[in-house]
């Protein structure tokens, strides 16, 4: 009788474990979610005009040079080196351009980075006191089972 009060408990305790460990999971899945969805939010209002009017002098400008290079009184061979030459050139604006915009975008990431962090870091704390709850509330139990079945035994005697 008292190994099947026992293995109930027992029983009992890891399905409410479970629970809380599946709680605590959706919990924390949910305030990543949150907090994923606002910075989105936070992003989409950024004016990224900048961006878009910098890569669109990029490109129309190297579309234009080419272009009049092509269309140029010269030799081929001095044609291919201009266009080496601008090649170049535009190479090296884009890498530039491709540093400012990580350099942009590097401090929104490691913000996102650390919200998700301090997240996790709640979401573990508040399941820690949820498990904290339901421990002393399954020792009070089994306390009460405990002292059920001493009773029993006792009144059996």
């Amino acid at each position: 009788m008292e190994k099947e009060q026992e293995q109930k408990i027992e029983s009992e305790e890891e399905r409410i474990k479970h629970e809380v460990k599946e709680e605590a999971k959706e919990e924390i899945k949910e305030e990543i979610k949150k907090e994923v969805r606002e910075e989105a939010k936070k992003e989409k209002k950024r004016p990224r005009v900048g961006l878009i009017t910098g890569v669109s002098l990029l490109v129309g400008s190297a579309i234009g040079a080419i272009i009049g290079l092509l269309f140029a009184p010269k030799k081929g061979k001095e044609t291919r080196e201009e266009l080496k030459k601008k090649a170049e050139e535009w190479t090296e604006i884009g890498k530039e351009k491709f540093e400012e915009t990580k350099e942009k975008i590097t401090p929104g990431i490691e913000s996102l980075k650390k919200r998700i962090s301090g997240a996790i870091e709640a979401g573990v704390e508040q399941a820690k006191k949820v498990e904290q709850t339901i421990r002393k509330k399954v020792a009070e139990e089994k306390e009460e089972v405990e002292e059920a079945v001493e009773e029993v035994k006792s009144d059996t005697d």
